[in-house]
């Protein structure tokens, strides 16, 4: 039994350090048989994929498909959750170009409207943990999220947002949206693990690699081990796992 594939990696076009190819080569040097190019936000904000990038990007993603034709390359974003209606930043046409669309929250992705900064960044930045109004407003806008949009995976759950479990694991479990464990910082506990695999929904685990040295990092399934939950559940283990192609 083994990982099929990646789907949480970042290149140059964001903030990693390698390029599409790297990730590829890396993934395949692995053993795996899929990778997931996902740069941050279709946004020209710093540190993001920026949307004159598009044609490159796809571009890459192309000669990567062409130069390993035995892997599957799906080219994707991590986009940011921007407010509490569940805006996340992609132009106008890029969700369908897309082959994965990831859900994160990003406190250095600084909002676009003052309603934006008031109402949903300020209140998470000051006061990450704070209260179960502030909870559920957070759970509300990754709800909306995956009704909005073709959101595949809500990335890294409680890392600078905090969210009702119990209710994100229900949506995601009726959107088909996976739940992620990542491996550069997982921050589910074990009660946290039980209360997501009680709604029944499904895990995927990722490297989150920002370096091809780090594609290929599932060391946060381990954590599921520890909580006594079976591997299972994570839809990429010894399996390829089905992305939403429609809302």
């Amino acid at each position: 039994m083994a990982f099929w594939g990646d789907y949480h990696t970042h290149t140059v076009y964001s903030h990693g350090s390698g390029t599409v190819e790297d990730n590829v080569a890396a993934a395949r040097e692995r053993g795996l048989k899929a990778v997931a190019i996902t740069d941050h936000g279709i946004s020209g904000f710093p540190e993001n994929m920026h949307p004159c990038d598009l044609p490159a990007f796809f571009a890459d993603v192309k000669r990567a498909r062409d130069l390993y034709p035995d892997m599957t390359v799906l080219a994707g974003v991590e986009a940011n959750l921007l407010d509490a209606g569940g805006t996340l930043d992609m132009p106008d046409g890029a969700e369908d170009m897309l082959d994965l669309i990831i859900c994160g929250y990003h406190r250095a992705r600084f909002p676009d409207t003052l309603g934006s900064l008031f109402g949903f960044w300020l209140p998470n930045a000051l006061a990450p943990k704070s209260s179960a109004r502030r909870r559920a407003k957070n759970t509300d806008a990754y709800i909306r999220a995956m009704q909005r949009y073709r959101v595949g995976i809500i990335a890294h759950p409680l890392r600078e947002i905090t969210c009702d479990l119990k209710a994100l694991g229900e949506a995601a479990r009726e959107y088909g949206v996976y739940i992620e464990l990542n491996s550069k910082k997982c921050l589910l506990t074990r009660e946290d693990f039980e209360t997501l695999a009680a709604t029944g929904c499904s895990f995927i685990c990722d490297s989150d690699a920002h370096s091809p040295g780090r594609v290929g990092d599932f060391s946060a399934a381990e954590q599921l081990d520890a909580a006594g939950l079976d591997r299972t559940l994570i839809a990429n283990w010894n399996a390829f796992p089905h992305f939403r192609d429609k809302i």
